[in-house]
C-alpha cells in the first residue's frame, strides 16, 4: 500500500505524520536552542525551591560569575549567567521576578507590601501598599526598627522577598527533572515536547470529529488543518525557545486541548474538570474557558436541558458536579498557594513585578479599558512595515496581529461550506452545539485579555492568542469544512509568515523595532 493510500485510510498514520513533521520542523528551526536550557529559568527555580519547602526564592540576590559553593544547586551559577549577561557581557538585570518589602516598624508591627511610587518625589514616595490592600505612609528613615538580624544592630529591619510570579504547573511538571539535573534542566526541550503533544491532541480531535461526521473534511484536508495549527499559528515560534513566558503558554495550550478533548459533549466531565483546573494552574486566562463544559452539558441533546424537565435537570446537575469537583480541588490548592505568597488567593504576583512600580499597573491595575486600543492592535490589526531599503520589512515588538500572522483566518469570514444534511441529523445537531460552545467560550477568554495591562510586548505575533487558540482552531475546522484551493493558499501563506517569525525572532534584531 502506498503512503498516499495509508494516509487516506488510517487516522493513526495521519496523526503520526503530523507529529513527526512538527518534531522535525521545530527541531530544525530552533537552530540549536533545544540543545540547551533557556536563559529565563523561572520555572526551574520555582521547582527547586518548592522541592526544598520554599514558596519564595533567593536567586535574584545572586550576581553573575559567582564562585560555585558546595551548597549551591547544580548549574545555578551558569543559569544566573545566562539570564543576567547579554552578548556583550554586561549585566542586563533580573527580568520578571516579582518582589515585595518586609518592614518591621518601631512599634513591632511587621508589614508586607510595596512602595508603588518610590520613584516619585515626596510625599508620594512614602505611600506603602500592603499585600492585603491597605494604604500606609511610612518613612523608612524614621519609622523602622533596627537590629532585627544578629550582628547588625544599626541596620534597618527592611528586607525584600522575591517570588516567581507565574502559576506553578510548569514548575511542578519539571520537579522530577530538577531533582536529577538541578538548574541544568533543558526547559527548551520540555517546552517543545509539550508543543508536540498539542499537535497530537489537535490531530486526534479533528479525526474524532470527522469520524462522527461533525466535520466533513477529507483525510488530506485534515492534514492541512494540522499543518495550520502546528506551523501557521504562533505555536511555532513560541514552542522552540523555552523561556518562562513561552513555556507557560505552550503548557497551557496542551492542557487546553486536553480539556476540549474530554469536555466536548460533556462526555467525561470529571476529566474535563481535572484538565480545566490544571489549565488554570498553567495559564490563568484558561479560567474563562470554564464556560465550555457547562455549555456543552446544557445543550447536550441539541436543546436546552431545562426543556427536558426533571430528567434534564438531573443530568445537567450530575455532570456539573463531576466537572466542578476536581476543578474546585485544584482551584483551592492554587488559592492557598497564592494566599501564602501574596496574602491574596487571587493574586499570582504580576502586580508585584518591578516591586509594584510598573507604571501602567500601579496607575490602572492589571485590567482596565485604557489598555484596549493597544491590545486590539496587537491582537488583530498590527501589520509589518514594508520598505524599499534593507531589511525591507520591519515587525513591531508589540507583534503582528492575527490577520497578518495567520492569514488563513480570513477564511472564517466566508460562508461555511458543509454537506447538505437535514437539520435534524445528529451530526448537524452536534456541529451546531459545538460551534456555539466554542464561539461563546472563545469570547469569554478573549475579552479579559483585551483589557489586560500587557499586550505581549517582545513578540513576533500575538502570543496571548495561544490562550484561545484551541477554541479558534475548533471553530475553523467546523466552519471551513471543505478546504478550497484559496483556503490552502492562505494556509501556505500563514506557514511562510510563521516560518519567518520562528527564524528571526530573538536572533535577527534588524527585522524588529520598538
Amino acid at each position: 500500500m502506498s503512503l498516499g493510500s495509508r494516509i487516506a485510510s488510517s487516522p493513526r498514520v495521519r496523526v503520526l505524520l503530523a507529529v513527526l513533521t512538527a518534531a522535525v520542523a521545530y527541531a530544525a528551526s530552533s537552530s540549536g536552542m533545544i540543545l540547551h536550557p533557556s536563559p529565563h529559568f523561572h520555572f526551574v527555580d520555582m521547582a527547586w525551591n518548592l522541592m526544598h519547602g520554599r514558596v519564595d526564592t533567593d536567586t535574584p540576590r545572586r550576581a553573575p560569575n559567582q564562585t560555585q559553593k558546595p551548597e549551591d544547586p547544580r548549574g545555578i551559577n551558569e543559569a544566573v549567567n545566562r539570564h543576567l549577561l547579554g552578548k556583550d557581557g554586561k549585566n542586563q538585570g533580573w527580568n520578571d521576578w516579582a518582589s515585595y518589602r518586609v518592614l518591621t516598624l518601631k512599634g513591632g508591627e511587621v508589614v508586607r507590601g510595596v512602595f508603588p511610587w518610590k520613584d516619585l518625589p515626596a510625599p508620594r514616595n512614602k505611600e506603602f501598599r500592603t499585600l492585603d490592600g491597605r494604604m500606609m505612609v511610612i518613612d523608612v528613615d524614621k519609622e523602622l526598627r533596627t537590629g532585627c538580624k544578629p550582628g547588625r544592630a544599626y541596620e534597618r529591619c527592611d528586607d525584600v522577598v522575591y517570588q516567581v510570579s507565574f502559576p506553578p504547573l510548569p514548575a511542578i511538571v519539571m520537579m522530577p527533572l530538577v531533582a536529577i539535573w538541578g538548574y541544568d534542566v533543558n526547559d527548551t526541550l520540555v517546552t517543545l515536547l509539550f508543543a508536540l503533544a498539542s499537535v497530537l491532541l489537535f490531530s486526534l480531535w479533528i479525526e474524532r470529529l470527522a469520524s462522527r461526521g461533525v466535520i466533513a473534511t477529507s483525510p488530506g484536508d485534515r492534514l492541512w488543518l494540522a499543518a495550520l495549527m502546528a506551523f501557521g499559528t504562533v505555536t511555532w515560534y513560541c514552542s522552540i525557545r523555552g523561556q518562562v513566558w513561552f513555556t507557560a503558554l505552550v503548557v497551557g495550550l496542551t492542557i487546553h486541548f486536553a480539556y476540549l478533548w474530554f469536555g466536548e459533549g460533556a462526555r467525561r466531565p470529571f476529566w474535563a474538570g481535572v484538565m480545566f483546573g490544571l489549565g488554570v494552574a498553567a495559564r490563568t486566562p484558561i479560567l474563562f474557558a470554564g464556560l465550555f463544559v457547562p455549555l456543552e452539558a446544557a445543550f447536550e441533546r441539541g436543546q436546552p436541558f431545562w426543556r427536558e424537565g426533571a430528567e434534564g435537570w438531573k443530568r445537567f446537575a450530575v455532570k456539573m458536579f463531576w466537572f466542578a469537583l476536581p476543578a474546585a480541588a485544584i482551584g483551592a490548592g492554587l488559592a492557598w498557594f497564592n494566599w501564602i505568597r501574596w496574602d491574596n488567593p487571587l493574586e499570582f504576583g504580576h502586580l508585584y513585578l518591578l516591586e509594584g512600580t510598573r507604571g501602567p499597573t500601579r496607575d490602572h491595575g492589571l485590567f482596565n479599558t485604557i489598555f484596549l486600543n493597544n491590545n486590539l492592535a496587537a491582537a488583530v490589526t498590527n501589520m509589518p512595515r514594508l520598505m524599499l531599503d534593507a531589511p525591507f520589512m520591519l515587525v513591531t515588538r508589540h507583534g503582528l496581529g492575527l490577520l497578518a500572522s495567520t492569514p488563513a483566518l480570513f477564511a472564517l469570514f466566508g460562508k461555511p461550506r458543509r454537506d447538505a444534511l437535514p437539520s435534524d441529523d445528529p451530526a448537524v445537531i452536534e456541529r451546531k452545539r459545538l460551534e456555539r460552545s466554542l464561539f461563546w467560550t472563545m469570547l469569554a477568554v478573549v475579552l479579559p485579555g483585551l483589557v489586560y495591562q500587557n499586550d505581549g510586548w517582545q513578540q513576533f505575533a500575538y502570543r496571548f492568542s495561544m490562550d484561545f487558540l484551541p477554541l479558534l482552531l475548533g471553530l475553523f475546522a467546523l466552519r471551513v469544512q471543505k478546504l478550497s484551493r484559496g483556503v490552502k493558499v492562505l494556509i501556505v501563506l500563514s506557514i511562510l509568515v510563521q516560518l519567518f517569525g520562528a527564524i528571526t525572532f530573538g536572533r535577527f534584531e534588524q527585522f524588529y523595532y520598538d
